[in-house]
């Protein structure tokens, strides 16, 4: 049976790494080929679950690990070997009596680049031969060695009479004759046996690779078992990207198969359980592994869940995506002996569901017991209920050491349950309700002016100013528009709109390859350059009403007019490509240029003339199409009327009258050729350039109005900052086909709406439908709204999937409590902000989540200037939170039960939420019945 996981298990281990980070695969990859890279990567993705495989690949790498010994081969060898050895032309072959005078006067006039990379890889791999034969017989490896039969394969191949003679031969320089008797037996009468030696050599770069890691590391090498005989010992297990860290040890048998942990907040449960995770999942491969001893049980796969993010794509919700992971470790167990670990059973649900649920999957895994199982979890009464039911499961905690007001970890195991509670102390020791207090009490009475809309360029200068600014709030819509500018240049100079890589990634906003992006969806365009104007748009929204305004109404007037620029992708590309080329810097050398051109395509098969006259073919018909696109006569009032006037004046030049005669031309004669390429290239080269921006420009104006049409999305009016407004109509997740839309509104008086709903309402996708809405309306974009109007702000934060960060020490609540303090920051810095909270400090117990929810969510309803949505499962914070603050709006998405069948309304209500409906989901997909069948595995 395949060893089997997942890419969830891969991202939670940390296997291959993401954005660049430090992976695990990354310390083990220390080959020397190319080749050797593949392999390993190869044997990371596929995990061996036979004890014997296991055992001898161990056995291979601590042999060399022994010797000491480096990887014996040139590794430049390989760059020319791999490429000469994938050309399997025919036609290619070296010819042994093909010396005549015309070869050798051809090779004098233009360089066969193809016959030197053959000259070179027959020769490379005649080096690499003579050199793995030296190797292998100063070797000598004995019979018994786990890498005998590897060296006596390699040994055999070599040994074949069609390689006597390269072994034999001497260290000159080879003749053509021989090149091309080496040739053919490399490339095509002896090639399978070349690429099996190849395969082996690069089995052989990993073991030497590893063997150093191991020792430098001070890894040690895992026994396997029999997958029968339900055993893990584990002695000082650490973490091996973790510095300084704390070893633990663990046993594990077929009475003791279900770890039941424990801990406060950053104690060190996820780092303990991913240690423990990734020693079994390189002990599987027959690699060392950071502890001083580890014996295993060989099982068919390992499966972890820890940072586990919701499936808007599949319309799933944090908790329901954890229910369909439940479901599928289920399914999974069904037939195989897994590792299996679950860090938080349940988190993305109310208490009283997670307990429940907690308690009947750990009960249901427990009687698995030819499986090994980790859970970890803060709801610590479902262990005294487990203790009761089930005695096969292993009761273990971290602790925490209280000194004074500072805890202190041990991140060592000990037996139990814990009892600590320590969450509101992280929370009160990073300061986060000091840092919003303390803002709160240092607004005076400018800034509150300020922040109500009575804004001067420059405060200090008191009552002339004042008297500024009141004569600018009567002179109209000119100044309102001055005023807006310098706004915008204000937020500007401070860095732009902000959107940090959190809430990029929450919204799903950036990522030409990411499924189900936002830009994903808006990319339509036909062109690179329009690609790129794209990505700026999307990189950088904007903080001036007018300009946000401007853009607006240049997407309307295409969306409400359905021009036409007609070209195709290819040409378009063909004339980027051709005007990119360059030319001489006077025509007569161009020309003559031109002529030799010409001739080498003549005579010499060379192909950059054809290039060029293809190229310029697709120029003049591009830029006939584009000059018919500006020529629609539609008014001089529209937002794409001084545009158009600006291309036309560009056309309008008599150097390019030329371009309408020449529109149906397919070939030009070499005068002609000439003079229109040295006028396009040099001549008119701004002009062009001016001409290829602006249909960039149009190619996005194009294809986003033609996304918002087809959508049915509208555009939102800016108003200056300050304003305190944010207001749409039926909005929705531009992303979901039949997304239910929704009012939303808020103001001073209500600028924080509290959010609550059962597992599965919509909760996540309502307020990723909002924070898109507000980036897009600060992009000038067209939103999935019927109407919207808002007041431009500084940027946007939101905390919806945030994940543990290893490298940095961080848990999972540590990583939220800093995200809280980092938003705390700048709320009370004074900008102006939406921040989204979903589920605020869901990594904590109940009672400092509910501390936590509270204190924080009070402290930031105090600046009145940022838009705030919170949601939880935690509903009686709502009800405290009544008589803290008054500027709250309370909001909930209902469920419906029709019998034992819950159906979503996605409708928003006034109120706070009753309903409660995990354990039915739960019950309904089935899972506890899953993990009864089959029971013995």
């Amino acid at each position: 049976m395949l060893f089997t996981t997942d890419q969830q298990t891969l991202e939670d281990l940390n296997i291959f790494g993401k954005h660049g980070s430090e992976s695990i695969y990354a310390i083990y990859n220390r080959s020397s080929t190319r080749g050797g890279a593949a392999l390993l990567e190869e044997m990371f993705r596929y995990p061996l679950s036979d004890e014997s495989a296991i055992n001898r690949r161990s056995g291979i790498i601590q042999y060399f690990a022994g010797i000491g010994l480096d990887f014996p081969l040139q590794s430049s060898h390989f760059d020319a070997i791999e490429p000469y050895l994938e050309n399997t032309d025919e036609r290619t072959k070296l010819e042994a009596g093909d010396q005549s005078v015309t070869r050798r006067l051809t090779n004098l006039i233009a360089v066969d680049a193809d016959t030197s990379a053959i000259h070179k890889g027959v020769t490379t791999l005649v080096d690499l031969l003579k050199s793995l034969h030296t190797f292998l017989l100063s070797l000598q490896v004995e019979k018994g060695n786990p890498w005998h039969a590897d060296s006596t394969i390699m040994a055999g191949i070599l040994a074949a009479p069609s390689f006597s003679a390269i072994l034999q031969g001497g260290a000159g320089k080879l003749s053509h004759a021989e090149l091309a008797e080496y040739d053919v037996l490399f490339r095509f009468r002896q090639r399978e046996d070349i690429l099996k030696l190849l395969r082996h050599v690069y089995f052989l770069d990993v073991y030497c690779a590893v063997a150093k890691v191991a020792g430098s590391r001070g890894f040690v090498f895992p026994k396997a078992l029999p997958g029968h005989t339900h055993e893990l010992h584990l002695i000082d297990v650490y973490h091996p990207q973790v510095k300084n860290a704390v070893p633990n040890s663990i046993d594990i048998t077929a009475e003791s198969n279900v770890i039941f942990l424990t801990g406060a907040n950053m104690a060190g449960k996820s780092t303990f359980m991913k240690s423990l995770s990734i020693a079994m999942y390189l002990a599987h491969m027959g690699f060392p592994v950071a502890a001083a001893k580890m014996e295993f049980s060989v099982l068919d796969g390992v499966y972890t869940t820890i940072n586990l993010p919701d499936n808007l794509g599949m319309g799933a919700s944090h908790f329901y995506a954890e229910v369909l992971r439940a479901k599928k470790m289920a399914m999974e167990l069904k037939n195989k002996r897994l590792f299996v670990l679950f860090d938080e059973l349940f988190r993305g649900t109310n208490v009283k569901d997670a307990g429940e649920a907690t308690i009947a999957f750990t009960g249901a895994f427990a009687a698995k017991k030819g499986s090994i199982f980790v859970i970890s979890t803060h709801i610590i009464e479902a262990g005294a209920v487990l203790k009761e039911r089930c005695k096969n499961i292993n009761f273990i905690y971290l602790p925490t050491l209280m000194e004074g007001t500072k805890p202190v970890y041990t991140y060592k195991l000990e037996q139990g349950i814990t009892e600590d509670r320590h969450g509101m102390v992280i929370i009160n020791n990073e300061g986060i309700l000091n840092v919003l207090d303390e803002g709160a009490r240092s607004k005076d009475e400018g800034v509150r002016n300020k922040d109500e809309g009575i804004r001067s360029k420059d405060e200090g200068l008191g009552s002339k100013d004042e008297g500024l600014r009141s004569k600018d709030e009567g002179l109209g819509n000119k100044d309102e528009g001055v005023r807006n500018k310098d706004e915008g240049l204000r937020s500007k100079d401070e860095g732009g709109f902000i959107a940090d890589k959190q809430t990029l990634n929450d919204l799903n906003l950036l990522g030409k390859y990411k499924p189900n992006s936002i830009y994903s969806l808006f990319n339509q365009v036909q062109t690179a350059g329009g690609e790129r104007l794209l990505q700026e748009m999307f990189n950088a929204p904007l903080t001036e009403p007018v300009q946000i305004n401007e853009r607006s109404a240049l997407f309307r007037y295409f969306h409400e007019n359905e021009h036409h620029f007609a070209f195709k992708r290819q040409t378009f590309e063909q004339m980027e490509s051709y005007l990119g080329m360059g030319t001489n810097s006077n025509f007569v050398a161009a020309l003559a240029n031109t002529a030799y051109q010409k001739f080498s395509a003549s005579f010499l098969r060379d192909e950059q003339y054809e290039s060029a006259h293809t190229g310029l073919l697709a120029t003049v018909a591009v830029l006939n199409a584009f000059r018919d696109f500006v020529s629609m006569e539609d008014g001089d009032e529209n937002p794409y009327a001084r545009e158009k006037k600006a291309m036309r004046a560009v056309f309008s030049d008599g150097r390019l009258q030329w371009l309408s005669t020449e529109r149906n031309t397919t070939v030009f004669p070499l005068l002609a050729f000439a003079k229109y390429d040295y006028l396009l290239k040099q001549t008119l080269q701004k002009e062009m350039e001016s001409l290829l921006k602006g249909m960039h420009r149009a190619d996005v104006y194009l294809s986003v109005s033609k996304v918002a049409r087809a959508n049915g999305f509208s555009y939102a009016k800016a108003h200056p900052q300050g304003g305190n407004v944010m207001r749409s109509t039926a909005l929705r997740h531009p992303g979901l086909a039949k997304g239910v839309a929704n009012p939303v509104s808020f103001n001073r008086d209500q600028n924080l709406m509290f959010l609550t709903g059962a597992n599965m309402a919509g909760k996540s996708t309502f307020m990723k439908a909002f924070g898109i809405a507000v980036y897009l309306a600060h992009m000038g974009f067209p939103v999935a709204a019927k109407e919207m109007d808002f007041s431009v702000l500084d940027g946007i934060y939101s905390s919806i999937n945030v994940a543990d960060d290893l490298n940095m020490g961080h848990s999972h609540f540590y990583a939220e409590v800093l995200r809280v303090k980092n938003v705390a920051e700048e709320v009370a810095s004074g900008k102006n902000l939406v921040v989204l909270f979903d589920e605020l400090f869901k990594g904590t117990n109940v009672k400092d989540a509910y501390d936590g929810t509270l204190s924080v969510t009070a402290a930031f309803a105090k600046y009145t200037t940022c838009f705030y949505i919170v949601s939880t499962h935690i509903i009686e914070v709502g009800e405290a939170l009544q008589s803290k603050a008054e500027n709250l709006q309370y909001a909930y998405l209902p469920t419906v039960m029709e019998g034992n069948t819950p159906r979503y309304t996605y409708q928003l209500k006034q109120g706070i939420t009753s309903d409660r409906q995990g354990m039915m989901i739960i019950e309904n997909e089935g899972i506890l019945d899953i993990l009864k069948d089959n029971i013995q595995v």
